[in-house]
């Protein structure tokens, strides 16, 4: 693993300066909890989803033990009330026996994903870290608010303020009885609303990690353009095939749906999403196995990427008021809030085939290198948490 080069990147400054002062409009406006509770509860959201709990709560106790974690020993997962009504809740992915002298780690998954998304890292982390991965409200077994946004900042403070509600359940209303300190990482979208999470509430959080996070880069800085390692036909691919379906609002459930579609769905989403690689299967110092049956956790996981097409609508719209097409920019990007607001360390991640853009992550590097450090995992696309878990908790290990 090596550092990006950041030296072909230059930043015209003086228009960065110019756009920043709309892009720090309401970074300082915060609110109290309870008024977060409240707007809450007058959301409509629908039923519990105990239909799909019966049949993902079995899947996830069975994928744990083929990670070598034992269910309710290692590692549980369970539902958290985010209002007194408890119609508002998480589902969340923890350490099962927390424990006050170890730092904690708290994890935001990507679009259209579920905590699922970070457990090939789990065997790596769990015996070093206090482990914490909620289902984004609206997504995996979470909460289905019904929710129309109508502005891109409403979009952002949405979620940031229902992690906000989140994280302090779980870390400083001593819940868990665990340390008020605590990493933050975010994948993707995860990524986005990790970022702007911790500009707006910072407390507690000693490092922050960005794996392939989306809304970081400017468009608006002159010379920006696309990842200059992208050929013009995987430019096309990438951003003009999509962006026909972008004012239309599809995802993957809408065809789901469409009989026509369905069964070639059901026989390639799950390989699509989940791909777990031999090399993996690496033994402990005590000779037991990270992963016990590759096979076996690839059965599981393609199963609860298809039962996740059955779920009620989540909140899929939210990406249409974060980014745009073409090229896949955010519509409003944090760049120039992270030169000028942030003192947290962040450490980006990106795989080697990774689609997500770098270019504001190497110029952040080259801004402030004590502050931002830049990783491209020597083999990993989009989804390197679950095809290269090592490499990355190598990562976290060295700044963790």
């Amino acid at each position: 693993m090596k550092e990006i080069s950041t030296s072909s990147f230059v930043i015209n400054t003086t228009q960065s300066n110019a756009i920043s002062n709309n892009q720090l409009i309401n970074t300082k406006k915060k609110n109290s909890i309870e008024e977060i509770k409240e707007q809450l509860k007058r959301t409509k959201t629908l039923e519990p989803l105990d239909k799909y709990e019966s049949q993902v709560i079995p899947l996830e106790k069975e994928l744990f033990e083929n990670l070598n974690l034992e269910w309710d020993v290692d590692i549980i997962s369970e539902n958290i009330p985010l209002t007194d009504d408890k119609k508002y809740y998480c589902h969340l992915i923890r350490t099962a026996n927390p424990d006050i002298n170890k730092d904690n780690f708290f994890l935001i998954h990507g679009f259209i994903s579920s905590g699922m998304h970070f457990i090939c890292i789990l065997p790596y982390l769990i015996k070093r870290y206090n482990i914490f991965i909620p289902d984004t409200i609206g997504m995996g077994l979470s909460a289905r608010p019904q929710v129309e946004f109508t502005s891109p900042i409403q979009c952002e403070d949405y979620f940031i303020n229902i992690y906000h509600v989140i994280i302090e359940n779980i870390f400083f209303k001593n819940r868990f009885n665990v340390k008020e300190e605590y990493y933050l990482c975010g994948h993707s979208l995860g990524g986005f609303i990790a970022s702007r999470y911790m500009l707006k509430y910072p407390k507690g959080i000693k490092k922050v990690l960005l794996l392939s996070p989306c809304g970081i880069t400017d468009y608006h800085i002159k010379g920006t353009n696309m990842n200059p390692d992208d050929s013009n036909c995987l430019f096309c691919s990438k951003t003009i095939f999509p962006s026909l379906f972008w004012p239309c609002k599809l995802r993957v459930q809408n065809f789901y749906r469409c009989s026509c579609f369905k069964n070639t769905i059901k026989r390639t989403y799950g390989k699509y999403v989940f791909n777990i690689d031999e090399d993996e299967i690496k033994k402990n110092k005590d000779g037991t196995k990270f992963i016990v049956d590759k096979k076996k956790i690839e059965e599981i996981l393609e199963k609860l990427a298809i039962l996740s097409l059955d779920y009620p609508d989540d909140l899929y719209e939210c990406i249409y008021y974060i980014l745009t097409l073409p090229p896949p920019a955010a519509l409003l990007p944090i760049e120039i809030k992270l030169m000028k607001l942030n003192k947290k360390q962040i450490i980006f991640v990106f795989g080697r085939d990774d689609f997500m853009d770098k270019i504001g992550a190497y110029r952040l590097n080259k801004y402030n290198p004590d502050l931002y450090k830049v990783f491209t995992l020597r083999y990993g696309s989009h989804s390197f948490a679950l095809e290269n878990p090592k490499d990355l908790c190598l990562i976290i290990n060295d700044f963790f």
